[in-house]
């Protein structure tokens, strides 16, 4: 767990840790490459222009091999029928990133971290295209791009939903599918609509919550607090539930504190959280610690636990999957 929490430190913002201890439409998610034709990514012949953080990439065709180097793109990639070929720390993934949809399939090649993918491996793939994080691939753009046309998307744009939304139109249109992407970030709308109604049938129409992440590091418990800036917030506050964390947020939405900042949550809030089930501060060095267990929100069973799978710095699938699980928590 340690280990991981290092490997997803974000080169961008060196005071955030990036993501956690730390598909729909238009095809199979088992499906093997790209898509047909597309000078607008929609079916047609020509050249296609790809808005990036590095300005626009153009392409002379949908790409077919592509490696993403970056957890939100493999899953959006999957959201949209194209398998990739390679994807970064594999193993990873799997742990963290499990909405059903967004399972990898098997034969995608392990490209090594997603801080220092191997060149060769990635090379050997062939691939006609290569994503990732323009955070991730500043270091070796130069050498990524003597493969393969590089998207370096911009994730920490202000608004995250937003910005995720326009990343993976991008993204689409460079695989030839820009005619099912509507369709596809829909779901999310659906689902924050679906949560909505229940939560209203439930009598807990507007619910106020605190939205969490614990994991160890130096031996200590670090809980990062979500913003009405972070992406998770965002996707829960589409479903009419209200967000009471408002401490300063880095550069993705979070306040990262120890438990003695969870004093802060206000009492009648409900606490969610995502934890490791290998490394869950809440359930071993904060068992008997009486700030976490004199908490409001403990003492009356508002301190909820999502299913740790609930990757809360993804995509399109992972968005879907927090509001599931959250309905699922809250019992509606």
């Amino acid at each position: 767990m340690r280990r991981l929490l290092r490997a997803l430190t974000s080169g961008a913002a060196a005071t955030a840790l990036v993501l956690a201890a730390a598909g729909c439409g238009g095809g199979s998610a088992g499906e093997t490459g790209g898509a047909s034709g597309g000078g607008d990514g929609g079916g047609g012949k020509g050249a296609i222009s790809v808005t990036t953080a590095r300005g626009p990439v153009s392409l002379d065709g949908p790409a077919t091999r592509v490696v993403s180097l970056e957890w939100t793109y493999t899953e959006n990639l999957l959201a949209l029928g194209v398998t990739p070929v390679g994807n970064a720390d594999s193993a990873g993934y799997a742990k963290w990133v499990s909405a059903p949809e967004a399972k990898l399939p098997g034969g995608v090649a392990d490209v090594g971290t997603r801080q220092e993918p191997s060149l060769e491996k990635i090379r050997a793939l062939k691939p006609d295209l290569i994503v990732s994080d323009e955070s991730r691939v500043a270091a070796n753009h130069d050498q990524l791009a003597d493969i393969a046309p590089v998207l370096a998307f911009d994730p920490l744009a202000d608004p995250a939903l937003q910005t995720m939304k326009t990343n993976f139109t991008e993204l689409a249109k460079a695989v030839g599918k820009q005619e099912q992407a509507p369709a596809v970030l829909q779901k999310i709308d659906a689902a924050a609509a679906d949560v909505k109604t229940r939560l209203e049938k439930a009598d807990k129409a507007g619910l106020e919550y605190a939205v969490a992440q614990a994991f160890t590091a130096n031996d200590a418990p670090q809980i990062r607090m979500h913003t009405d800036k972070a992406l998770v917030a965002q996707v829960l506050n589409l479903a009419g539930l209200k967000n009471t964390w408002t401490g300063k947020p880095d550069d993705w939405g979070m306040t990262t504190v120890g438990v003695e900042g969870l004093t802060r949550v206000p009492d009648d809030a409900t606490f969610l959280y995502v934890a490791a089930d290998d490394d869950n501060p809440f359930e071993e060095q904060l068992a008997d610690n009486p700030v976490w267990t004199d908490s409001a929100f403990v003492k009356d069973d508002r301190a909820i636990a999502l299913d740790p799978g609930t990757w809360f710095y993804g995509g399109v699938l992972s968005s879907v999957h927090i509001l599931n699980m959250t309905a699922k928590a809250l019992g509606v």
